[in-house]
């Protein structure tokens, strides 16, 4: 019946659980025996966005107050994963990447930055020439211009190009 749960058998005013075994020597009726249901806990939802630059997902996404949920944030190429921004409840805590789910719903954005680009050096050796120029520092994929020798040639000597791993690059 409705808000009811089967609770067990009853046979001439004797209570028999599921399963026990029952020895028939005459005709029997077998009533079933009810009990108020336990209520249906309320499951709540996990929602997670990222905003982009990633992907991320709560696990399991939706459940009963009590439950411990993971979170996971997997940064797309050139992105690393930063934080875990609470949108509600307010106060929420989420640590190592995991939190007890509320009694109400959830939502999490996953917060992820652009990773720093590699930066290279360029030394300028004079090969005989005198004087100095300073290194550059450059960011990885620039363009760079090679710039006028700023070293002094030697005697008899002119600046024909830069060598770069073996190959001349005339400015």
């Amino acid at each position: 019946p409705e808000n009811q749960q089967f609770k067990a058998w009853q046979i001439d005013g004797t209570e028999y659980p599921v399963n026990a075994p029952v020895t028939v020597t005459a005709d029997i009726t077998v009533k079933a025996l009810w009990e108020d249901a336990s209520p249906t806990p309320t499951e709540y939802t996990v929602t997670v966005t990222s905003g982009g630059n990633g992907t991320a997902s709560a696990s399991p996404a939706k459940a009963v107050a009590g439950v411990e949920i993971t979170l996971t944030a997997e940064a797309s190429t050139g992105y690393r994963f930063k934080e875990w921004e609470v949108e509600s409840p307010t106060g929420l805590v989420i640590a190592n990447n995991k939190f007890t789910m509320p009694a109400e719903n959830v939502d999490v954005k996953a917060i992820f930055e652009e990773l720093p680009a590699a930066e290279f050096t360029i030394t300028f050796d004079g090969n005989s020439g005198s004087g100095n120029m300073d290194s550059v520092t450059v960011k990885a994929g620039t363009n760079y211009i090679l710039p006028a020798c700023g070293f002094t040639a030697p005697e008899n000597q002119q600046f024909k190009a830069w060598q770069i791993d073996g190959t001349e690059y005339p400015v």
